[in-house]
This record gives structure tokens, C-alpha cells and sequence, in this order.
């Protein structure tokens, strides 16, 4: 089985989120890649400034769904 995820940038200040960013990356467990959804969470939020996520509320979500056909 292998795993895809797809991160999402929300603003909870707004109630929406951007469009999902699908990573290339198959992941052998969901493990994997609820793991490397945590970690691609926090870069992104350092890279944001803490009055940007502050003033719109952001945060992440994401998704780990079955690769069909891998």
C-alpha cells in the first residue's frame, strides 16, 4: 500500500483554504505520512511571519489517501 499527501494552507480567521499541493513522494505507511505531514507543516509555517499567521489565523491540514494503482 502506499500513501499520498496532500498539505492545505487555511485561514481560520477567513473559514477556507487554499487549493491542496499534492507531494510527489508515495509513502510506504500512513505512519510515513502523517509524519512528514507534521513536518511539512512546520516549514511552512516558520516560513510565514508570525504576524501573517497571527492576523489570519493559519494554520494546516492534510490528507493521506490510498495511491490508486501503486
Amino acid at each position: 500500500m502506499k500513501f499520498i499527501l496532500t498539505m492545505y494552507v487555511c485561514s481560520f480567521l477567513h473559514q477556507d483554504c487554499a487549493p491542496g499541493v499534492v507531494y510527489p513522494t508515495h509513502f510506504d505507511s500512513w505512519y510515513d505520512c502523517t509524519m512528514q505531514a507534521h513536518v511539512e507543516s512546520t516549514q511552512l509555517l516558520l516560513s510565514l511571519t508570525q504576524d501573517m499567521v497571527e492576523d489570519n489565523r493559519i494554520a494546516t491540514k492534510y490528507t493521506c489517501t490510498l495511491a490508486v494503482g501503486a
